[in-house]
């Protein structure tokens, strides 16, 4: 299965032992993660830490959030936009049976099926631009998407590639289904501790250079949770770093001041 670059620098930067499922622990032993090679050689020894950290807390947290909401729903549905290829749903569909799991994504998702050969039937793969909600309702239902059942909206690793417009659409037409929700978003620079800040804008600007992107998107904390209300989600929580770390691995370091993270974790239930 043909990985980018991105991708497997994300995967890099993700701890094994957060997958507890023997099929998402197999999945991810057997991804080929040398794509990311040249990504990963542009940070040193310290950026790396504090990117597995990071990206392990977020995977975290939307893993949590997904077991939480089908401890409570073992017959319900998952809905994870741009999936990619990480193991979340292979986790969650392993761990819940009975649950229904929707991998979404523009690339690469008749691939993972493939890849995982049958394993885990009740995730059924979309490929989708998420940004086209018509397309996306769509495809949903030829795919047995029930907007009346219990459901939790995934996001992670994909708030700060879409504009406010797209994303608002996105959360509106979900929102209006009743579903709980959990992501991570990228946070503004001058709201990041001054200890920490520089392994956001650092790794932000070289995944931009390298991939050509002209912007990415990033929000003040409030704001942020302001948006999700408008759009119809009710009480939002946020996580910061420190948060996530403390729950993940029992410590605050490395983020142990206030602000302490470049991106942060949202959840609604």
């Amino acid at each position: 299965m043909k990985i980018s670059d991105t991708s497997a620098l994300v995967l890099n930067w993700t701890s094994p032992a957060l997958w507890k499922s023997q099929n998402a622990k197999e999945y991810f032993s057997r991804l080929d993660l040398s794509a990311g090679s040249e990504l990963l050689a542009l940070f040193d020894e310290t950026e790396d830490y504090m990117h597995t950290q990071a990206v392990s807390n977020r995977k975290f947290f939307v893993r949590k959030c997904g077991v939480d909401f089908l401890e409570k729903n073992p017959h319900g549905q998952v809905v994870i936009l741009a999936a990619g290829i990480a193991p979340l749903s292979v986790e969650l569909a392993s761990l819940y049976p009975e649950s229904k799991v929707f991998d979404v994504d523009k690339f690469l998702m008749s691939d993972k099926e493939k890849y995982l050969g049958g394993v885990c039937p009740n995730i059924k793969f979309i490929e989708c631009d998420i940004t086209n909600i018509e397309l996306l309702h769509e495809k949903l239902l030829e795919n047995n998407w029930n907007r009346s059942e219990p459901m939790i909206l995934i996001m992670e690793g994909i708030i700060y590639y879409l504009n406010r417009y797209d994303l608002e659409d996105i959360l509106i037409f979900f929102a209006e289904s009743n579903s709980v929700f959990a992501c991570d978003f990228g946070i503004k620079p001058e709201f990041v501790n001054g200890n920490n800040r520089k392994y956001g804008t650092e790794v932000f600007r070289k995944i931009m250079e390298k991939v050509g992107l002209s912007s990415m998107y990033f929000y003040e904390p409030n704001n942020f949770l302001k948006l999700l209300k408008k759009a119809g989600f009710k009480l939002p929580v946020r996580y910061t770093m420190r948060d996530v770390q403390i729950e993940r691995t029992g410590k605050p370091e490395p983020f142990d001041y206030e602000e302490p993270g470049w991106i942060s974790c949202v959840r609604n239930s």
